[in-house]
């Protein structure tokens, strides 16, 4: 059965998707006033927001139901060391893209040709994508695994 929290994983790659799709369309046409690259951010961010939803609460209780009775708030702030930890590989990566995608305009003698380095840019969106669906099906590899474990366990109660 799937749960919320994979419901949850595999909607943000979806998020990834739409961000990254704002450049296909076509630029000269206003979406509810916004430019299609903002229209298709928003909902972006939307579908981002929407995924949280699934995974935030479910995340959240498995940390507390495996902390001793009192240790709650330390195991709840060691729920978040994924968070330090992707913001730190978070930032090597983001370098690395940017200057691949996306260079410094000022290293170009005029704006076309920077416009021509940077013309798939929205492409950084597509590696979010994929860590997205790798973390989704992840989650569902050590589901299947600890499932596996738990009944070898019970087994050989």
């Amino acid at each position: 059965a799937l749960t919320s929290m994979t419901v949850g994983m595999f909607i943000m790659p979806i998020s990834a998707l739409c961000m990254a799709s704002g450049n296909m369309l076509d630029g000269n046409t206003n979406i509810l006033g916004m430019h299609p690259v903002a229209f298709m951010m928003v909902v972006g961010i939307v579908f981002q927001g929407l995924a949280e939803t699934f995974i935030s609460p479910r995340f959240l209780e498995y940390f507390s139901l495996q902390a001793p009775k009192g240790e709650e708030g330390l195991y709840l702030g060691f729920s978040h060391l994924h968070s330090f930890l992707s913001s730190i590989f978070g930032f090597g990566l983001s370098g690395f893209l940017l200057s691949k995608y996306c260079p410094e305009p000022t290293l170009f003698a005029s704006h076309e040709e920077w416009l021509t380095a940077s013309a798939n840019a929205h492409y950084i969106w597509y590696y979010f994508a994929a860590i997205g669906l790798i973390a989704a099906v992840a989650l569902l590899l050590f589901a299947k695994i600890t499932e596996s474990i738990d009944k070898k366990k019970e087994a050989s109660r």
